[in-house]
């Protein structure tokens, strides 16, 4: 009887998978019903739970987020965690007027995010992902590397629309390759910010993109940064330019991308996001030479990963018990 009662005092959390790593951080108060036994039987669940987190990337529960009907099954859901600082994926309206409070994780994963698009950006300037190929063939092996012209990083330019929190890491490292720094941001950064790693404020994406060696997009997502990217600024970069996205998929046209690189617009594309994710196996992004793509795994890995979920189950468990979320989002509905 007593572990009866000590199990329906659980609270239900709606997660996409069980990890051994949250199961152990959460096992003595809370029960992790996955996506997928939900969606199996949403009628044993709906009315139990009571907190919902989520990972970025993750596509079932992110458009789940934003569908009143979804959400009106469950309607004891007191907290929503998303992992991560990106809000794009969140109907915030929705769920505030329904007086859900949100938290994220904050800007835990921006050093990591940064070191993966500077990853990319090594890789395209050194074509990478060809040499790979040419590495395999005892045809091409000779041939690559007498034709191959890859770029020098040193005196190269690096335009980075948005210097946030990642798009600053991004700078600092490109600073350590005695690169040229061009920025673009809503707000200018401090004199003191520009001289630590040598940037040049651009008024306008146009300058940046004319004059840019390599694109980097670091800004969120919104109505203001959707499709920032289309077939006119795509047409201003130089031919043998290369575009990075770290952002969100949409920030880009993908099919004025595609053209582009297929016209020889632009000299090519790395991308940690995209849309649809995943994208079909037949898409032409994926079957590029010219093209790196990952998984949407910029802001992950092992260390990162496992403060996340810390961060988020903290929030999680004190939403829960009706306390103020360290990473709680402001509501601007009263």
């Amino acid at each position: 009887m007593d572990n009866f009662i000590m199990a329906s005092t659980k609270y239900y959390i709606l997660i996409e998978e069980l990890i051994p790593f949250v199961h152990n951080l959460v096992k003595e108060t809370c029960e992790l019903v996955t996506i997928t036994d939900y969606m199996q039987d949403p009628d044993r669940y709906a009315e139990k739970i009571e907190g919902i987190i989520r990972l970025v990337g993750s596509p079932i529960v992110s458009k789940s987020l934003r569908d009143e009907r979804f959400l009106s099954k469950m309607p004891n859901v007191k907290v929503v965690v998303s992992l991560g600082a990106g809000t794009d994926i969140l109907n915030l309206p929705l769920l505030w007027k329904k007086g859900i409070p949100v938290a994220t994780t904050g800007k835990i994963n921006s050093g990591v995010t940064a070191e993966h698009g500077f990853m990319l950006l090594m890789a395209s300037a050194r074509s990478l992902k060809q040499a790979m190929v040419a590495a395999a063939s005892p045809e091409s092996f000779v041939t690559f590397r007498l034709n191959n012209n890859g770029i020098r990083l040193l005196g190269s330019t690096l335009g980075i629309i948005g210097l946030g929190s990642v798009g600053y890491f991004v700078a600092e490292k490109a600073a350590a390759f005695k690169m040229n720094i061009l920025y673009h941001n809503r707000t200018r950064r401090s004199q003191e910010d520009e001289n630590k790693v040598q940037a040049k404020y651009c008024e306008t994406i146009e300058k940046l993109l004319s004059q840019s060696d390599f694109v980097m997009l670091c800004v969120p997502l919104t109505d203001h940064t959707k499709y920032l990217i289309g077939a006119k600024e795509l047409k201003l970069m130089k031919p043998s330019a290369v575009i990075i996205n770290i952002s969100r998929g949409d920030v880009v046209d993908q099919d004025a991308l595609v053209k582009a690189l297929q016209e020889g617009t632009i000299g090519g594309a790395a991308l940690d996001v995209m849309k649809p994710e995943p994208l079909p196996p037949d898409h032409p992004l994926l079957h590029m030479p010219n093209v790196i793509v990952t998984p949407h795994i910029a802001g992950a890995t092992r260390e990162v990963m496992q403060e996340l979920w810390s961060t988020g189950v903290t929030n999680l468990l004190a939403g829960l018990k009706g306390n103020p979320m360290p990473n709680e989002l402001e509501c601007p509905i009263p």
